[in-house]
């Protein structure tokens, strides 16, 4: 963490130098540009980077806020003139909007049903504008078709049916990670780092850090499972987790792995299958014992004439081949179940041995300072 006496050396070169005003305001400094009346908040401490990102927002007061008309089309359109109680993104269409919004590295898009606008820090009042017209925004995103006379969506209290929102894409939410990791990368030089031979890039950074600035509406399941689908698919790996800041490997090109996320919800069961059943019975019983053989046939009496001995020698062929199915069902679902464990086990070994690793070098750091002073000594 850089220390506050950087912090305010830093603000105060930079005001100095554009000519804007300072002062110490509710723990933070408060940055005013006298000029357009734009004001900035600088915390009093910085994260990793984020002694560069200050600056460049101390920078960004000098231009007038994007939803500031033109002189020349509020001197020369009165239809632009708005009323003073109307908000100012309303001057601006949607189209122009997200077009603004991508010009400065805002990446929108919408997943279950909600609008995320993971970006820079420094194009935060865009953010806020596309929030603002949310509704107007989705619609645009999803290219959902309107009529005429269509109203504003009703509110929950409004509305009679309320209709849930749909479950997060965490595949698109990882892809969107992913690339605002991969531009970080490039910002620092896309220093290449290989993970297991793959070449990829270096990222120096806190994850949560700029998961919380770009993506603040992730509560901390969906933070764990878009985390966990990048590590599953070698999109990103920590290799120095115990640095400040820690250093990741970022993949080259995004490549899903064929990686399927699900949320399975319980389900209403049905009257049971006396097979389903029998078959649940024999995998609980010990490893030692065989499954039960399938009930055979009621044995034909001793009057029994040929067509009927065939028909229940034909019942008992149908019910030995269902067993043995089952039985074969049964084998490879127990397959499958050790394929994913072993699969998971070998994740949790990676993570662990990138942990290790990195409480390696960090001895072999703090061994290599100790020998110096050593040194030192015995020159002495």
């Amino acid at each position: 963490m850089t220390s506050k006496s950087d912090v305010k050396k830093l603000v105060e070169a930079e005001t100095e130098r554009l000519g804007f005003q300072m002062e110490l305001a509710n723990g933070k400094w408060l940055i005013i540009n006298p000029n357009n009346g734009r004001t900035g908040e600088i915390p009093l401490q910085a994260m990793g980077r984020g002694i560069d990102n200050y600056r460049t927002k101390i920078r960004s007061l000098l231009h007038d806020h994007p939803t500031k008309p033109s002189p020349m089309v509020a001197a020369t359109d009165p239809a632009t003139q708005k009323d003073d109680s109307m908000p100012r993104d309303t001057w601006w269409s949607v189209e122009a909007l997200l077009a603004a919004a991508f010009a400065n590295g805002l990446r929108p898009y919408v997943s279950g049903g909600n609008l995320h606008t993971p970006g820079p820090v420094d194009a935060q009042p865009y953010a806020e504008m596309l929030q603002a017209r949310k509704d107007e925004v989705i619609r645009h995103l999803t290219k959902t078709p309107t009529t005429e006379g269509d109203t504003a969506v009703p509110t929950i209290g409004e509305s009679a049916n309320v209709t849930r929102n749909k479950p997060r894409d965490i595949a698109a939410d990882a892809e969107a990670l992913w690339g605002l990791l991969r531009e970080a990368a490039r910002e620092q030089g896309d220093k290449t780092l290989t993970n297991g031979g793959v070449v990829g890039v270096q990222w120096v950074g806190a994850l949560a850090d700029i998961i919380k600035a770009t993506c603040p509406d992730w509560d901390d399941i969906h933070e764990k499972d878009v985390r966990q689908y990048l590590n599953r698919t070698e999109h990103t790996r920590c290799h120095r987790p115990r640095a400040t800041p820690p250093v990741w490997w970022i993949a080259l090109t995004w490549n899903n792995g064929d990686l399927t996320v699900t949320k399975t919800t319980p389900k209403t069961t049905a009257k049971a299958d006396p097979r389903t059943v029998a078959a649940a019975a024999a995998k609980k019983a010990p490893a030692d014992k065989p499954a039960a053989p399938a009930p055979a046939a009621t044995a034909p009496p001793a009057t029994a004439g040929p067509a009927l001995r065939a028909l229940i020698g034909f019942e008992q062929a149908i019910q030995q081949a269902e067993a043995e199915r089952d039985q074969a069902i049964r084998e490879r679902d127990e397959l499958k179940r050790e394929l994913e464990k072993s699969r998971a086990d070998h994740a949790d070994v990676r993570v662990e041995l990138d942990e290790v690793q990195a409480k390696l070098d960090q001895a072999q750091a703090e061994l290599t300072a100790i020998n110096a002073v050593f040194a030192r000594y015995g020159a002495s």
